[in-house]
């Protein structure tokens, strides 16, 4: 129990030096699997930081077909970054989910919107002054379905 309490206190400090600057615009495409279909998928991601440590993450991400699915997930997320050194940062972050899926074979087509909340966390690793490879987990609570998603990342500063 006291190296959890330490550890938050350290991460807590940490947080109060500046990361990312105020106002800092990101685009990031990605790349990732999601567990509940097995499916691959392709996205885009958009940061904005509202504060220091606070940005809000507004995505979109195909995923490819299986079975006859297709689908296409549009969520709004906000991080929390704690900066860590060496150009190192970890986030958690909430948010909600708009997933679309559409099952189209022969011609038979049906379609399937839902909405949940997002839970997850992220890595960051600044790999140059503009530019940085980011890692994230995500797990999606969806009525009827609880997808998890791992992407991989490059995040463009401008």
């Amino acid at each position: 129990m006291k190296r959890v309490f330490i550890t938050l206190i350290l991460l807590i400090a940490l947080s109060f030096s500046a990361y990312a600057q105020l106002g800092e615009k990101v685009i990031m495409p990605k790349l990732g699997y999601q567990t509940e279909s097995e499916r691959f998928l392709m996205g885009i991601e958009g940061r904005y930081s509202i504060t220091n440590n606070v940005r809000i993450a507004p995505g979109l991400s195909i995923l490819f077909p299986k079975n006859h699915v297709t689908g296409l997930d549009v969520d709004v997320n906000v991080h929390y970054v704690f900066p860590i050194q060496g150009g190192l940062a970890l986030y958690p972050f909430v948010g909600g989910v708009m997933m679309n899926n559409r099952y189209s074979h022969n011609d038979l087509t049906l379609k399937d919107t839902t909405f949940g909340l997002n839970i997850g966390g992220g890595a960051q690793y600044d790999i140059t002054s503009n530019g940085y490879l980011n890692f994230e987990f995500k797990y999606s609570f969806i009525e009827g379905t609880d997808p998890a998603y791992f992407t991989l990342g490059y995040g463009i500063k401008f």
